[in-house]
């Protein structure tokens, strides 16, 4: 085994994995793995005992894990990936084109496709929503599904939506001038319920997704296994699994702790299921979705977290399956200036979906606490964060 992950290129952003060096590689591991006696779960608990060297391999043994549970079905599904896009005009191009270009749009196409071509059972498609982009980013990637005439792709604007009040939007969602605006969230939303609308063949999945290839699309066979098997209604990639993936920014790491420590105080019930709320790579059956959507009130980052937490509040059966992640951080619109939405809005935001389900005495110290500070006082907090919450008040 140690001879054929030495043979992996070097893979230190999401671009790696979709070189040709890469493909070669994933045909490579996929021949290796046909004289092994082991499972693919033996291997790469074996593999992780080699600590990083290992990712580019344990990578492709999730591609591989994925591929097979396209090739087992028996039924008719239907998988719809819904892309939001704001400022992502770099990475929907290729990298000749832009030194950020991961050509997503067009990789995450050529995923759906070559599934279909292994199981005719399997039909994909892809939404986007363009979030009220300042830079274009739904123009380009409609420019570029022109290129597919004859698939089943779409493209949304939700500016123009809410300038003609679509019956699809969110309650109550502005433009980004507004109070009640999207970042995420909103065109998430819009797409689910414009997915919802639209005739699928056989059993129904929609998948929510980020724009880059952090979490690589060959990896949708993991999320969708349980939905299809009858064990869950919605399934959460996670990157924080012992036999997860994952190259995560020294940034997100750091900016991400503190606040997930938070939240799980404000729901307990969800964070007992589900560790890894906020990477978009979550699977929902269709009528599972259709049942929850109109509870949803949080229309930036944390609307993902709430979306769990109305599977957990309405009994709808919730799993969590490990993915492979490699960060794609460098064209990462929440990035220093980027930053659209600051933790304390968010932290305002769980505690508005703790006190719509009911997770949380409304009486807790820390909620009335979180609820009165300013930011400057938060970013103190920030760059000292207390060894335990309940010091804080």
């Amino acid at each position: 085994m140690e001879s054929i992950i030495a043979k992996a290129p070097p893979v230190v952003e999401a671009y790696d994995v979709n070189t040709k060096e890469f493909h070669s590689y994933f045909n490579m591991v996929k021949t290796w793995l046909e004289g092994q006696t082991d499972t693919i779960d033996v291997i790469d608990h074996s593999a992780r005992e080699l600590g990083n060297k290992s990712i580019p391999f344990r990578t492709v043994l999730k591609f591989i894990q994925s591929e097979k549970v396209f090739l087992d079905l028996d039924k008719k599904v239907t998988v719809s990936l819904i892309n939001p896009v704001y400022k992502e005009t770099g990475r929907l191009q290729r990298r000749e084109e832009h030194p950020h270009g991961e050509n997503s749009l067009r990789n995450k196409i050529a995923c759906l496709d070559y599934f279909a071509s292994i199981n005719s059972n399997f039909s994909g498609r892809i939404i986007v929503v363009d979030d009220e982009c300042p830079v274009g980013s739904g123009k380009m990637a409609q420019d570029i599904l022109l290129e597919y005439p004859n698939s089943h792709h779409q493209i949304h604007f939700l500016g123009e939506a809410i300038d003609r009040n679509d019956p699809d939007l969110p309650t109550g969602l502005t433009h980004k001038n507004g109070a009640n605006r999207s970042v995420k969230g909103g065109a998430a939303l819009f797409g689910m319920k414009k997915t919802l609308k639209t005739p699928a063949k056989g059993l129904h999945i929609i998948v929510d997704n980020d724009a880059d290839l952090s979490v690589h699309p060959m990896q949708l066979g993991l999320i969708i296994q349980d939905i299809v098997q009858g064990k869950a209604l919605a399934v959460a990639g996670s990157r924080r699994e012992r036999d997860s993936v994952a190259i995560i920014g020294d940034g997100r790491n750091g900016r991400g702790a503190l606040f997930i420590r938070i939240w799980q105080h404000f729901l307990p019930q969800l964070s007992k299921e589900i560790i890894d709320t906020n990477r978009a790579f979550k699977a929902y059956e269709s009528s599972a979705l259709e049942e929850i959507l109109p509870l949803i009130r949080i229309y930036t980052f944390p609307f993902q977290i709430e979306l769990l937490q109305a599977c957990i509040s309405n009994d709808i059966p919730l799993v969590k399956r490990a993915i492979a992640y490699i960060d794609s951080e460098a064209a990462s619109t929440q990035n220093g200036a980027e930053i659209t939405e600051t933790y304390l809005n968010q932290i305002h935001q769980i505690i508005d979906i703790a006190k719509r389900y009911d997770t949380i005495s409304r009486e807790d110290p820390l909620m009335k606490y979180f609820l009165g500070i300013t930011n400057e006082e938060w970013s103190k907090i920030e760059s000292k964060p207390p060894g335990n919450l309940h010091d804080l008040v």
